[in-house]
């Protein structure tokens, strides 16, 4: 299966990291390194660890780019567990006990690259701002016993920053690939608390008016599972511009319908442990049974159910089943409020759906 938009921006990083960490190894440096004595050496030791760090901790920490230093103090346990981990699988523990400085020295480089990363990022990055503050961040690492920094050394320093724009470009070019005002997505809030977004795919094609309104019709139908897929594509690009972002989350809710049914593979784009936290599946109490092997393929997968109720009439308390989330319209709360405890009792959660306009 090909990757989705999410897990081929983080191989495209990957590759970034690295990028800039061999030429940040030309400015940071210790006295007498024993943990790599060539760039063979050096590429197969960082590559291994950039690639632990960048399937768990990636999009871990965002919040500090404008601050080089608070960014690297927050983010340098996630960048040492990497080294760790990459460490254990590879038997070399060992050489992190026997190499202290020089295991220093790769997590301030490694670290230094994820801070150029983000800082600079396509979404609401600062390329001028980082390039300004990069010094910054060299004096600090400066003042260690440890490190050699050559604050001075502009010619790796511009080879940083100018493969740093190339980076950015490529990765403008990645987006816009998928911004098109004829396909889109349109968002809207469902639910107040907590926030659920529901999103309407709309697109439009040039001259199609001029066409029998049957016939398009019948074309539609038989693209609707390549519509539905592009907004879903969509709908990925923009959870990763959130990821990649400072902007809050939002939790997304994905209605089940015919169409998955059919095409049951549809859930993969979104088996990603990123798109599963902030992607909830929505299903209507009155079509659970339809969808019910659906269900059971997507909790295998780890996805979460949101159900939703329309009536507004007062129930039997035993109507819904342990641990489930239920959309319910405010009317409806208000004629239970003898079945609240019960309700709470087994773990049922309810949220109001907002007032339709």
């Amino acid at each position: 299966m090909s990757l989705n938009v999410i897990e081929k921006y983080v191989e495209k990083k990957k590759k970034d990291l690295f990028e800039y960490a061999k030429i940040l190894e030309e400015i940071i440096k210790v006295e007498e390194n024993q943990l790599w004595k060539n760039k063979e050496e050096f590429k197969g030791l960082t590559k291994g660890i950039i690639e632990e760090y960048a399937n768990t901790y990636y999009f871990e920490n965002n919040v500090n780019r404008n601050n080089p230093i608070k960014y690297s103090n927050d983010n340098i346990n996630n960048v040492l567990q990497s080294m760790i981990e990459y460490c254990k699988k590879n038997n070399t523990l060992n050489i992190l006990k026997t190499n202290k400085n020089e295991t220093f020295l790769l997590s301030v480089i490694i670290c230094s690259a994820c801070y150029l990363d983000f800082a600079c990022n396509v979404v609401d990055g600062n390329y001028v701002d980082t390039k300004n503050k990069f010094k910054y961040l060299l004096n600090y690492l400066k003042k260690t016993n440890i490190l050699k920094v050559y604050v001075n050394d502009k010619v790796n320093i511009n080879a940083l920053f100018e493969q740093i724009k190339r980076n950015i470009k490529e990765d403008e070019k990645a987006f816009l690939y998928y911004v098109d005002d004829n396909c889109k997505n349109q968002y809207y809030l469902y639910t107040g608390e907590p926030l659920y977004y529901k999103f309407d795919f709309f697109y439009n094609i040039p001259e199609l008016n001029d066409f029998d309104s049957k016939l398009v019709a019948n074309v539609s139908k038989n693209y609707e599972t390549k519509l539905l897929n592009i907004s879903y594509q969509l709908l990925t690009v923009d959870i990763l511009k959130e990821l990649v972002s400072n902007r809050d989350m939002i939790n997304y809710l994905v209605p089940v319908n015919k169409i998955m049914k059919k095409k049951p593979n549809l859930l993969k784009l979104f088996d990603n442990k990123y798109l599963k936290e902030y992607i909830k599946l929505l299903v209507n109490t009155k079509e659970e049974a339809e969808y019910n092997d659906l269900l059971n393929e997507a909790r295998k997968m780890g996805f979460k159910i949101i159900y939703e109720y329309d009536d507004v009439d007062n129930i039997n308390s035993d109507l819904f089943t342990y641990d489930m989330e239920i959309i319910v319209k405010n009317e409806f709360f208000k004629n239970n409020e003898e079945n609240k405890y019960e309700w709470q009792k087994n773990n049922i959660k309810f949220v109001i759906k907002n007032k339709e306009d």
